[in-house]
């Protein structure tokens, strides 16, 4: 079983800005709900857990959903502000991908639409909606809305 996998099994996360597959690669994002994010090269995991061997994250799950072949899993994280989207295969019980991003706030929301995930963060004043691709989860939108 891979690290990242492992890991998720015990709901941590790495605690930088990115995409972890069970794979042990990752895509380093940078950005912000309001600004957006833009996507680095996929790279193995074992480079973070050379520079950061400890940069680990405890992950709470606040809702859930199926879709398809798919088991979708949002909440927040053991960091203030920070925010989860994890996608596992039911038939394999494998996880496909974990996104983790320190800036996105607690997902309260998330459903399937096809092979999109619809997800809503939020932390008042901000709201923001997301929309994910399954199979190339570092395509993903975000539109981030204020609340009066």
């Amino acid at each position: 079983m891979s690290v990242v996998e492992s890991r998720w099994r015990q709901r941590q996360s790495r605690s930088e800005d990115g995409i972890y597959f069970g794979t042990d690669d990752f895509i380093e994002l940078c950005g912000t709900p309001g600004e957006g994010y833009r996507a680095d090269v996929r790279a193995p995991v074992v480079l973070l857990l050379q520079s950061a061997p400890h940069g680990w994250t405890d992950l709470d799950e606040t809702c859930s959903a199926q879709a398809g072949d798919y088991t979708l899993f949002a909440g927040s994280t053991s960091w203030e502000g920070a925010g989860f989207v994890a996608v596992e295969q039911r038939s394999s019980g494998r996880l496909l991908w974990l996104l983790h991003l320190a800036d996105a706030e607690q997902f309260t929301e998330i459903s399937a639409r096809g092979e999109t995930i619809h997800a809503i963060s939020e932390e008042y004043p901000f709201r923001s909606e997301w929309r994910v691709p399954i199979h190339s989860p570092e395509s993903f939108t975000v539109t981030q809305i204020r609340n009066p």
